[in-house]
This record gives structure tokens, C-alpha cells and sequence, in this order.
């Protein structure tokens, strides 16, 4: 028992250690008002299922030395303990910087999605934290020494009384906070799960995600209707396909519905090819991305279903449900489907959820040139993206028809091209500064925007040319084209750059172009529409019913009716819904807010107070489309969401 007690001990003084860190930098920022002060206390005691955690956990990899000879153990024990501290002391500081980057901690999926990524993060954490990582290993290597000598010293016996006590105020205190916490409505309890420590926040997150909150909604939606699944068979039985439109899919990477010349962009010449096919198109500025992240937003684009599943982030770790690709319809009904990423789908299990029971017929992303175990940024040049995709169509089979997604990634932070890629807009350069995804020097904004427009110009170049290309072989007049990007990009306009850390327009809605075989129909749509509804407008082009797996609608024929609902699990999370003008944000780190992007493009009011009624109307219908949602995923089993598709909204 005294060397649990002895591993209880080194837990506790390591937490004990950061959390004293923690306040310090708190109080060396800003003045703590007593109010806020006295709460410490409390954060401090709700920490105490996490230390047991560890400690035992510790304690248990301990005796798995117990067959090593002497030095042996001492040795592997001293190694297991420095790696411990090593990885817990990086977890703490990178959730410090978080908060003072995003105004949130890590939470445990996040936690779960960084540890799961780790081998490619770990090249670009080190270009990044070298400093903060050798203090890390030096702390560590002290403490697990100290530790380490501690754990075999016979002579040291700690007293299990004084063990007991401690036990025993923790819990008690403990308790107390929980139920406070989780049962008081007062704010100043609700800032302890958010604000004080990233500790505290990730037991927090950890006891959420194991709380079944979802449980009610089963009896509230017990009568839910929902379509019966059926094969691809069944579906072109009913609605028979001749196919003979080749259909092209390129989806742009955090490009802004205002950030496009024939959207308005104030800097002109930026996007040329793509003004010129949207002259020929039918636009609509007004999309919404289901997420502002990419492993949800472009997930849900590929199935037209909404990304909300759980109430955490979903890595596709087991795709339990129908899902249907337009990949799958179209390779069903005949045509030849490839996909082109520049990006590493295997972020975030893209790739599983992707290539989980589908008829895609070819696949290729960055891994496939540059191996395994890459880094997050380690993106093939848009330029090789092109290159292989028009290998592909002169390789192709003649005769049928084509589906073809490409993926271009230049416009992604850190927006960065090859040396002698031409760079228009100057000043650009970010090498004078502390150039982080989620925090720069915002007096530099000017050469951020600079590079950005500078890498889409270079997109906008590969768009021209694999145009070019539909030209010269006669494929473009009679194509199906359509432009998207995932989601949009932040320069600080509400106070956060780069993406997944709001809500707003500048973030979440970006603008999509349908140019139709023969550019039969062209212009620009007022209606406000959903990523998810590009593959079932896709379908409707072709001369085809919804799929009823589509979450998404055909919205090329008529004006889109409904809600459209948002969502980020990434790094802060946040629910949205859209009634164009009309959007409400419920967030965890802001609140809510209620929001008309007519009245107020900028997205500065909150309109709360002044329309009451569409604030509760919004609040209902995200409610119950959270449930409905909810519902299905959580609470049917297996066998019997196999047997239905999830709800229309």
C-alpha cells in the first residue's frame, strides 16, 4: 500500500506544481476579484479523479517490472515515470496555451484526437515548442528521479492516516463542488469548469463524455419517423439512370464566401479562373458549411449528412450507421469515380470514414507520395493534385461516363508555396513574427492576408488550368462542374484567426458554383443552402431523385426551405443554426447569441433582448434537431439504425 501511496503522492505534487503555475500566470495577467478567487479551492478538489486515475494506472504499470532484476526495475521504472510526467506536463502546457490562445482548455476528445495523431503532430510541435519541451524533460527527469529513489526506499514509509485524511477531504470536498458545479445555474460555478485550470476542465470533459446525456431524448423521440434503408439496387430499380454526364468536384480549403471576385472581394484579380466559370454558373454566396472544421465539414459534404453524431469528436473510429458517398451512386449507376486529396486523409479518420463500405473505385492522397507518419501540414503541391487527376482522365475507360473530387489545399494555414511560386500581394512574408494557427501578432495582419490571397491566386491557377484542360479535350461544355471550399478563414474580424474556433460568417460560410452542362442555367441565388445539399443538387442535375441517405436537399430547381444547422467539436464547442438572415450560436467558451447577418453583416449585436420570440424558436428547433439527431445515433442499436436512414430535418 505505501507505494501506491508514494505514486498518489508524486501525482498529487505534479498537479499541485502545474496548478501553482497556472494561477501564478493568472494573477501575473490580470487582477483574480476575490469572487473568482475563493473558486480555486473548488477546481482544486474536482481534480482528484484524474490524480487517482494516473496514480493507479501508474502504480499498475509499475508491477509489471516486478520480474526484472533489481537495478532492472529501478531503471524501467524511472524511465515509465519520466514519460509519464513528460507527456502529462506537455498535455498541461499545451492546454495553457490554448486558453490563452482560444479561451478554452483541451478537452478529452481533443485530447484523444491530438494522442491518437500523435506521430503527425509530433514533427510540427517540435519546430514549434522546443524550449517549453527541454523544460519539460528536465522537470520530468527530476521528478521521476526523486520519485523513482523514493519508491524503493524501504526506510520511507508514508502513513496511510495522514493518506486517509487527504482521501477524505478531497472527496468530501469534491462532492461538494460537483454538485454545485453540475446542479447550480450561478455562473461563477460554471467558470470552474471552463476558466481556472486545464486539469480541472479535462476531468470535467472526461465525466461528459461519460455521462449518457442523450438518454431522454429516446423517449421524446420514440415516435420519430425514419426512411427504411435500401440497396443501390432498390434505388435505381425505382428511378432508373442512364448515365452520360461527367460530373468534376473540387473542393477548395478555407476559402470565405467574401473572399472570391465574384463575390466582392475588395482586392480584385485574385480569383480570375473561378470568376470566369462563375459567370457560367449558378452561384450561391451563401452556403454553409455543416462545421468549420474539415474533418467534419468535408465528411458530411461526401455523405450529405450532418457531422452531429455524439457529443464529442467523432473519428470515425466505427462507422455503425448507413452512410452513402456519391461516390457509391454513381459508381453504382456506372460511371468511373476517383478521388484527388492534396491533404492527409487520414486526419482525424477522413480516410476511414471515406473509404468505410464504398464503391469509390480510385483514391490517392498526400501519403500515397510522401509515405506514412507524416505531419499535419504535409500536403502534396496542388500543382501534383492536378497532374495526377488529368493522368486519370486520359488513362480513363472511354465510354463512361466520369465522377471526379478533387482537393486542393493551398489556402490552409500556414498558406505557405514553393519558392518560386509567383507572390503577388506584398508585403508577405511571416518569418518576423510568432506565426501560430491560432494566435499571430494581429499588427501583421496585412502580410497574413497577403500570403493567404497569394496561395489562392495560386489555387485559383490550378483551377484554371484543369479547366483549360476540360477545354482542349472537349470535356467542359457538356460537364457538370461544381466549386466549394469546406469552410471559411478568420483574420481576427471576431477576435480569432484561421478557423474552428467560432461560428460567424467568416469562419462557417463560403460560396458555391454549379456550372450546369451547357451552362443551361446561370446567376446568383439569394437562398441560403448547406454543403450537405451539393450532392443531392448533384443528382437532381442528373435527372435524379434524393437519395433518401441524404440529409441535404436538391436546391437547383427551387429555393431551399428549412433550417440549416452548425456545428464545431474541434477545439471549442459550439451548436448554430441559420433561418437566412437569422443565426443562433449556442457556445460553451461565449454563450449564446442571436444574430442577423442582413441587419448586422458583421456579426457585432447580439440581438437577444430585442427579438425574444426568434431567439426561443431557434433554441427549439436546434433542441429538438439535436435529439432527433441524438436519438438515432445513440440511442437505437446497430441492427436497427441499419434498417432505417437517419432523420430528415
Amino acid at each position: 500500500m505505501h507505494k501506491y501511496i508514494k505514486t498518489f503522492y508524486l501525482w498529487l505534487g505534479i498537479f499541485s506544481l502545474c496548478n501553482a503555475v497556472s494561477l501564478g500566470l493568472a494573477l501575473a495577467l490580470q487582477p483574480i476579484a476575490p469572487g473568482v478567487l475563493w473558486l480555486y479551492p473548488m477546481a482544486l478538489a474536482m481534480q482528484l479523479p484524474l490524480v487517482l486515475a494516473i496514480s493507479l494506472s501508474h502504480y499498475g504499470l509499475n508491477h509489471l517490472f516486478s520480474i526484472l532484476p533489481k537495478a532492472g526495475k529501478k531503471a524501467a521504472r524511472f524511465v515509465l515515470s519520466a514519460l509519464g510526467i513528460i507527456v502529462f506536463l506537455g498535455i498541461y502546457t499545451a492546454s495553457l496555451q490554448m486558453y490563452f490562445e482560444v479561451n478554452s482548455f483541451i478537452a478529452w476528445d481533443t485530447l484523444q484526437a491530438v494522442l491518437l495523431d500523435t506521430l503527425q503532430i509530433l514533427p510540427d510541435i517540435g519546430r514549434s515548442n522546443g524550449m517549453e519541451l527541454s523544460l519539460i524533460g528536465a522537470v520530468a527527469i527530476a521528478a521521476a528521479g526523486f520519485y523513482t529513489a523514493r519508491y524503493h526506499d524501504k526506510k520511507h514509509v508514508p502513513s496511510p492516516k495522514l493518506f486517509a485524511i487527504l482521501c477524505a477531504v478531497f472527496i468530501a470536498s469534491g462532492a461538494g463542488s460537483f454538485a454545485l458545479v453540475y446542479g447550480a445555474p450561478n455562473h461563477a460555478f460554471k467558470s470552474v469548469r471552463r476558466d481556472l485550470l486545464p486539469t480541472t476542465y479535462l476531468t470535467l470533459s472526461i465525466i461528459d463524455d461519460l455521462i449518457p446525456a442523450t438518454w431522454p431524448a429516446g423517449y421524446a423521440m420514440a415516435d420519430l419517423a425514419l426512411k427504411p434503408s435500401l440497396s443501390l439496387d432498390d434505388y435505381f430499380q425505382t428511378h432508373p439512370m442512364k448515365p452520360k454526364t461527367n460530373v468534376f468536384f473540387i473542393m477548395l480549403e478555407a476559402v470565405s464566401w467574401d473572399h472570391l471576385g465574384f463575390t466582392g472581394y475588395r482586392r480584385q484579380g485574385v480569383t480570375p479562373n473561378l470568376d470566369a466559370l462563375a459567370a457560367e454558373s449558378l452561384v450561391f454566396p451563401r452556403t454553409y458549411a455543416a462545421a468549420n472544421h474539415s474533418n467534419y465539414s468535408q465528411t458530411s459534404t461526401h455523405s450529405s449528412q450532418y457531422p452531429l453524431r455524439r457529443n464529442h469528436l467523432d473519428q470515425f473510429d466505427k462507422v455503425d450507421y448507413p452512410k452513402t458517398l456519391l461516390f457509391d451512386v454513381l459508381s453504382h449507376a456506372g460511371y468511373q469515380t476517383a478521388f484527388f486529396s492534396a491533404q492527409n486523409e487520414d486526419w482525424q479518420g477522413m480516410k476511414k470514414f471515406i473509404l468505410a463500405n464504398t464503391e469509390l473505385q480510385h483514391f490517392y492522397h498526400s501519403q500515397d507520395e510522401l509515405g506514412g507518419n507524416i505531419g499535419i501540414e504535409s500536403k502534396v503541391d496542388d500543382a501534383q493534385v492536378r497532374t495526377h487527376a488529368v493522368d486519370f482522365l486520359e488513362q480513363r475507360s472511354a465510354g463512361r461516363p466520369i465522377f471526379m473530387y478533387l482537393n486542393f489545399q493551398r489556402t490552409h494555414f500556414p498558406y505557405d508555396l514553393d519558392e518560386d511560386a509567383p507572390r503577388p500581394y506584398q508585403p508577405c512574408s511571416t518569418d518576423d513574427f510568432e506565426f501560430k494557427y491560432f494566435n499571430y501578432d494581429q499588427r501583421y495582419v496585412e502580410n497574413v492576408v497577403n500570403k493567404y490571397d497569394n496561395a489562392l491566386h495560386y489555387v485559383d491557377q490550378q483551377v484554371g488550368a484543369f479547366i483549360d484542360h476540360l477545354k482542349q479535350k472537349g470535356l467542359y461544355e457538356d460537364s457538370l462542374i461544381v466549386i466549394a471550399s469546406d469552410h471559411g478563414e478568420a483574420f481576427y474580424a471576431h477576435g480569432y484567426p484561421t478557423h474552428s474556433t467560432t461560428l460567424y460568417d467568416d469562419q462557417i460560410r463560403t460560396s458555391t458554383l454549379f456550372k450546369l452542362p451547357g451552362a443551361s442555367s446561370k446567376g446568383v441565388r439569394r437562398d441560403a443552402i448547406s454543403l450537405i445539399d451539393i450532392n443531392p443538387t448533384i443528382l437532381e442535375i442528373l435527372g435524379q431523385p434524393n437519395h433518401p441517405n441524404f440529409q441535404g436537399r436538391q436546391v437547383c430547381g427551387q429555393p431551399r426551405e428549412g433550417f440549416i444547422y452548425l456545428l464545431s467539436h474541434a477545439i471549442v464547442k459550439m451548436h448554430g443554426i441559420v433561418d437566412y438572415p437569422w443565426k443562433y450560436i449556442s457556445c460553451e467558451r461565449d454563450g449564446e447569441r442571436l444574430l442577423n447577418v442582413e441587419l448586422d453583416p458583421m456579426e457585432a449585436a447580439d440581438l437577444s433582448e430585442l427579438y425574444p420570440e426568434k431567439l426561443e424558436q431557434l433554441k427549439q428547433e436546434l433542441t429538438a434537431y439535436q435529439q432527433r439527431q441524438m436519438y438515432y445515433y445513440s440511442v437505437l442499436s446497430e441492427k436497427k439504425r441499419s434498417e432505417f436512414y437517419p432523420p430528415q430535418h
